[in-house]
């Protein structure tokens, strides 16, 4: 039998993992120590070591990795489908991580970031959760329910997790180079932060330059990283004309680049770029587009 801590070192997952999928998945059923302590089989490790392999090795969802591991070892499909309705609830998350971000604090907030990641993919809990919390505290912020620094320690606190997970995803470099930014003026980009992280999980090699980009500087990058597609996230209005100009422009010098446009502004703009090398794309498009 291995306890809680010795099983999260044998098989390099979180023990915060461990128990959210056992909590929301039931992927395990540990007995309990004379003093109450949680003790693993060596069933519960095999369980557990399959769905890290399956999420790492073939990249699949932690549901998806649930649902394979189910069928392997004849789960009744009744039980499968409770399992996998009570996955789906994001409300709960939601509601914590906001109170502990508008409370400032950080271990808390963090805790339910990494429990929100143990359960669901990256992309599930920046649409599900992260969206959600981030369009509450924005509405709240200018109702002035909250004030500034708190809406700002929102923001950084994800931007800074979802900054952490670049480093997870290997590049093949086989796969086209992206450049990806907010044009000069534009600082909200967390929505492209999390299509970069949806190419990068895909082998992409995505160069992340980030918000307040100037465009001047952009040409000689293209050139010598051969960049292939550019993705660009524009909220405010006013910043999309000269992004725009700018993409005419630079598709003369450069007629082999695409170009990957998102953010509210383009919903607002007097006239949008109809070339055969720009795509708008929503966040419920990315992965239609990834499969054309």
């Amino acid at each position: 039998m291995y306890s809680m801590k010795k099983a999260s070192e044998l098989l390099g997952i979180p023990a915060v993992t461990i128990r959210a999928w056992e909590n929301r998945y039931g992927v395990i059923t540990p007995s309990r120590s004379v003093g109450g302590h949680r003790q693993l089989s060596d069933k519960d490790l095999s369980r557990l070591r399959f769905l890290k392999n399956q999420i790492e090795q073939n990249g699949l969802k932690i549901s998806e990795a649930v649902n394979l591991l189910q069928q392997s070892e004849s789960i009744p499909p009744k039980q499968a489908a409770e399992q996998e309705e009570g996955s789906r609830s994001f409300d709960g998350l939601v509601d914590k991580l906001y109170m502990d971000l508008t409370q400032f604090n950080t271990t808390q907030a963090d805790h339910t970031i990494d429990l929100a990641f143990a359960l669901y993919d990256f992309e599930e809990t920046f649409r599900h959760i992260f969206v959600p919390v981030l369009y509450r505290i924005g509405t709240d912020w200018e109702e002035g329910k909250i004030s500034v620094s708190q809406e700002h320690f929102a923001s950084e606190t994800i931007t800074r997790r979802l900054s952490a997970l670049f480093r997870v995803f290997p590049v093949n470099p086989a796969l086209p180079v992206v450049a990806a930014f907010c044009p000069e003026g534009e600082r909200h980009h967390l929505g492209l932060m999390s299509f970069s992280l949806f190419l990068r999980k895909r082998g992409i090699n995505v160069l992340y330059l980030g918000p307040d980009t100037p465009l001047r500087d952009l040409d000689k990058l293209i050139e010598s990283q051969h960049v292939s597609f550019i993705a660009a996230s524009v909220t405010n209005v006013r910043y999309a004309g000269k992004l725009i100009e700018w993409i005419k422009a630079t598709t003369i010098n450069y007629p082999h680049l695409r170009f990957l446009l998102g953010g509210a502004a383009f919903d607002r703009v007097e006239e949008r770029l109809v070339q055969a090398n720009v795509r708008y794309l929503s966040a419920d498009q990315w992965d239609d587009w990834y499969n054309t």
